[in-house]
């Protein structure tokens, strides 16, 4: 297989000289170029044509995400590397939003060998850019056109999303109807202090509102919950959530596979899974139970994921009853809460 080709850019020498030795240290990826601010970066990425660009979020003279436009452009991938603060997840999303593929997190002082951590991560994600795809954004009016039902319905909704989540949330929550007829329980992969500023975006939407799940929450129709970064979600017998402290599951944690079996348990048939874009299999066991309890579950297609991972997990599992491509996710949700998922094909 063809080595990838990749390039870093950071403000943090001590970043740059990390990701630099790790790189040079595989047999599959090729380092290609080093910049330390996004105006280097541009230029270099045009000329060196990388398949993948770690792309530093703050830096000065020119910031990653104003670089990230034209990095884009050159055709290669980009994987946003972001300071674990308010400022930093903040520019992380919208850089997610503009076409970044994913993210890791670095510790906030550059000299920290905290980030020494992320080593094994950080090169999946690199070696994940492989297969990941720029989507292109939904035409206007391409999506199903469904009202929400005018009266509360007794389901749940449960939604398992991760590499290229945040983006894919975002479109999708763009396209529910307001007065949404259920609650709605969503499993983003991402770290603390992400997940918080996420809730916020996809609240300003405008459709259903969204934030950030604590523990006691009541699970009602109308109100999203974001499962925070770091712990795992489940909802109670008595529609309250609470978080779990478990190890990872699938190496991630948050885990949608433990909201899904919850769901599954205390909802039974009236449960309505989602499973969106991401690498690896997390919600696809879930999905799995859900269906044997008589739920629904829908899948992202291939041809609309950032990465076809866990869709297809799910699918290959028997966990899914139909795929369909983000622009009609949100009218195929509306359609399985009325037991109609056909209808929305």
């Amino acid at each position: 297989m063809k080595k990838q080709r990749v390039m870093v850019v950071d403000d943090s020498a001590f970043i740059r000289r990390m990701l630099t030795d790790w790189i040079q240290g595989t047999s599959d990826l090729e380092l290609v170029g080093v910049a330390k601010n996004g105006e280097e970066a541009e230029g270099m990425a045009r000329d060196l044509k990388p398949d993948v660009v770690t792309l530093d979020v703050e830096m000065p003279v020119k910031s990653g995400l104003e670089a990230l436009p034209e990095i884009l452009k050159t055709g290669a991938k980009v994987l946003m590397v972001s300071s674990v603060t308010k400022q930093g997840a903040t520019a992380t999303l919208q850089a997610l939003e503009a076409g970044a593929y994913d993210f890791v997190t670095k510790p906030s002082s550059s000299s920290s060998l905290a980030f020494t951590g992320s080593k094994d991560e950080t090169l999946d994600k690199i070696r994940a850019s492989r297969y990941a795809r720029h989507r292109a954004v939904p035409a206007s009016g391409s999506a199903i056109k469904v009202s929400a039902p005018t009266q509360v319905v007794d389901r749940l909704v449960v939604i398992a999303s991760s590499t290229g989540g945040p983006s894919t949330l975002r479109t999708l929550w763009e396209q529910l109807p307001k007065n949404f007829p259920a609650p709605i329980l969503v499993v983003q992969h991402m770290p603390e202090g992400f997940t918080a500023s996420l809730a916020k975006r996809l609240d300003m939407a405008g459709t259903v509102p969204c934030r950030e799940a604590k523990a006691g929450d009541k699970v009602v129709a109308g109100q999203a919950l974001l499962c925070p970064g770091g712990v795992h979600m489940i909802v109670k017998p008595d529609m309250t959530i609470a978080f779990t402290d478990e190890p990872k599951v699938h190496g991630v944690k948050p885990a949608a596979d433990y909201l899904f079996h919850s769901a599954a348990q205390v909802k039974g048939n009236k449960t309505v899974g989602v499973v969106l874009t991401g690498m690896g299999r997390d919600g696809a066991d879930g999905a799995v139970a859900i269906r044997k309890v008589g739920g629904r579950v829908l899948g992202e297609n291939e041809e609309s994921c950032v990465i076809y991972g866990m869709p297809k997990a799910a699918k290959d599992a028997g966990g899914i009853d139909a795929e369909f491509p983000l622009e009609e996710i949100a009218g195929a949700i509306i359609a399985s809460l009325a037991k109609k998922v056909r209808d929305a094909a």
